[in-house]
């Protein structure tokens, strides 16, 4: 019961952070465009909202590992333990992405309001650091997010915890991902460009159908043979 529970908390925290990260990016948009206070904040509601739906992503993110590692630690303690950290690195450089934007809006309104010099200093520091996080924050979590994605579903494929054709489609998937994130993170790809969802799809489609798994079959009771504890 409780293996099944596991499941299906985390089929649900899947689903959370990939619904809530494609809110923040559809209400963010591209935030490179905004060159003045007054465009910023009369973007501002949304701006505060794609922020809020980045730090809902996070949480969700940051849930996971904790609440996967007592069912993978059966299977590999120590790339279940490397799963967490690779997690967790992932989340730390994410939470950039939640307080940049709202740092955008507060010094908007602030220079709107008072229109000092110091005040759009700050607001230009404050753009060219999130234009500069775009271009590497978002693509260098995804190198440990990619990571974290091996590790999973080396333990996956191996316990059987899942179907392997799940496991072993998410292995190939990541290759493309990775690469699309290292073209993004060195300007070779647009993040806009058709290449970019091309490459980084099948490794998205892929999480979402092993949510649903989870939601709807759980995990699958090992082989006997797998059910050892392996360091």
């Amino acid at each position: 019961m409780y293996r099944q529970t596991t499941a299906r908390v985390v089929g649900s925290l899947f689903l959370t952070a990939t619904a809530a990260g494609v809110l923040s990016a559809v209400l963010l948009g591209p935030l490179g465009t905004l060159h003045s206070p007054r465009s910023i904040a009369d973007r501002a509601h949304g701006i505060s909202a794609g922020a809020l739906m980045a730090l809902v992503m996070t949480v969700a993110i940051a849930l996971i590992p904790p609440t996967l590692f007592p069912v993978l630690r059966k299977h590999g303690e120590a790339p279940a333990l490397g799963y967490v950290v690779a997690r967790i690195l992932e989340v730390v450089l994410l939470l950039p992405a939640t307080v940049g934007p709202l740092m955008l809006v507060a010094l908007s309104t602030t220079q709107s309001g008072a229109g000092t010099p110091d005040n759009a200093s700050h607001l230009d520091t404050v753009r060219a650091l999130t234009q500069t996080y775009d271009m590497w924050g978002h693509a260098s979590s995804a190198v440990f997010f990619c990571l974290s994605v091996l590790l999973l579903n080396y333990l996956l494929y191996r316990s059987r915890l899942v179907p392997r054709w799940i496991s072993g489609w998410a292995l190939v998937a990541v290759a493309p991902y990775l690469a699309d994130s290292l073209l993004v993170m060195f300007n070779l790809l647009a993040p806009s460009s058709a290449t970019h969802v091309i490459l980084f799809f099948p490794l998205a489609l892929n999480e979402m159908v092993l949510a649903v798994w989870l939601l709807a079959k759980g995990f699958r009771t090992p082989p006997p043979a797998l059910t050892a504890h392996v360091v």
